[in-house]
């Protein structure tokens, strides 16, 4: 990973994480007009101090519905 205020490949650091749902809109994506809710880390840069995010999963729904479902039963412990 490269910070990209001081663009040195040095050691980051997880300081937070969350979920989040996005929309596929890349044409290349085969999963291309679906919704993905995605395991995001904030990474601290160790050299300047700057957060970024770094989306390691992607979980792939047809529907933004199906999606929110998904996401909310996670954060309430019914899924």
């Amino acid at each position: 990973m490269v910070c990209r205020r001081c663009g040195v490949a040095k050691q980051f650091g997880r300081i937070d994480s969350f979920e989040r749902i996005s929309l596929a809109d890349d044409p290349a994506d085969p999963n291309c007009g679906h919704f993905y809710i995605d395991m995001v880390y904030v990474m601290r840069c160790s050299t300047c101090g700057h957060r970024q995010e770094s989306v390691e999963q992607r979980f792939p729904f047809s529907g933004l519905r199906e999606a929110e479902k998904e996401l909310d039963s996670h954060l309430t412990g019914k899924g």
